[in-house]
């Protein structure tokens, strides 16, 4: 499936989403609907419901490019399973509205609501738990089986967008050879974000030292790592821009040093010497 790139991608895709909950919540809302339509128009609002749940929960765990991993094949998976469980847990509130949340017995925007928004609730509530004759609770629900369906999903957008990293960040570090012009840079870069948290700031920061540490590493293994770090903060736009500038800088180094060391002593990493002549 193609997937939306750079903001203008990004900002349609929320837009979408939110375009199509309210018309979701309009269709149901609707007072010239009645019966089976204004029914039907509040089950598709829990399942619109149920989408930006998931896609809540894929934008908190993939930070570089949320909305990438949202509108892969698996994300999107990811969405509609989210958006089907949403409209069973409203099938079943209605089924049994006593059972569950009988506040919600004549109110379908709110069943709507419940649904969309804490479906495993509903599968998790006491409608589907068996008390034995010693009154232990045991849950019987399909809760587990969704739990796993769920977490296996995300584990295969987790490793999509592990190969996708991959390359990226290998095809661009991977001649980089002086680690702390590297770091040096890196951390310099930081200053670029205006609203970047202290808690992001300060990963970086740990992970350079971490490396800094580990003395038997060579520079480029340790360039790829940090590589990594900044990917998850700063965006695939943004990384591929840092990095470039970052190569160029390294470059003036080196020309900065050649030009101080003709004979071709005190050259940083990476700095092939002059031929003896």
């Amino acid at each position: 499936m193609k997937r939306f790139k750079g903001v203008g991608g990004s900002a349609l895709a929320f837009l979408a989403v939110f375009a199509i909950l309210a018309l979701g919540i309009w269709l149901g809302h609707t007072t010239s609907f009645t019966g089976w339509k204004t029914l039907a128009g509040w089950a598709f609002a829990s399942f619109l419901f149920g989408i930006t749940v998931g896609l809540s929960e894929i934008l908190s765990r993939y930070r570089d490019e949320p909305v990438l991993s949202a509108t892969t094949t698996f994300g999107v998976a990811y969405l509609i399973l989210n958006g089907l469980i949403s409209l069973v847990a409203f099938a079943v509130v209605r089924k049994y509205p006593t059972q569950i949340f009988p506040a919600l017995e004549k109110d379908l925007f709110l069943t709507a609501v419940v649904a969309g928004f804490g479906a495993m609730a509903v599968f998790r509530s006491k409608f589907f738990t068996f008390r034995s004759a010693d009154g232990k609770d045991f849950p019987i629900g399909p809760a587990i089986v969704l739990d796993t369906v769920l977490r296996t999903i995300d584990a295969k957008i987790d490793r999509r967008r592990a190969t996708e990293r991959q390359a990226q960040v290998f095809d661009s570090m991977i001649g980089l050879h002086d680690f702390e012009n590297v770091a040096k840079y890196i951390e310099a870069s930081l200053s670029s974000f205006q609203n970047l948290s202290p808690d992001d700031k300060t990963e970086i920061k740990t992970v350079i030292d971490q490396y800094r540490d580990l003395k038997e590493w060579p520079d480029t293994l340790k360039s790829l790592g940090l590589g990594f770090a900044f990917l998850n903060i700063s965006g695939e736009e943004n990384y591929d821009q840092v990095v470039a500038n970052l190569k160029k800088f390294i470059d003036d180094q080196k020309a900065r040093a050649a030009a101080k060391s003709p004979d071709g002593t005190n050259l940083p990493p990476g700095v092939p010497t002059a031929p003896p002549s």
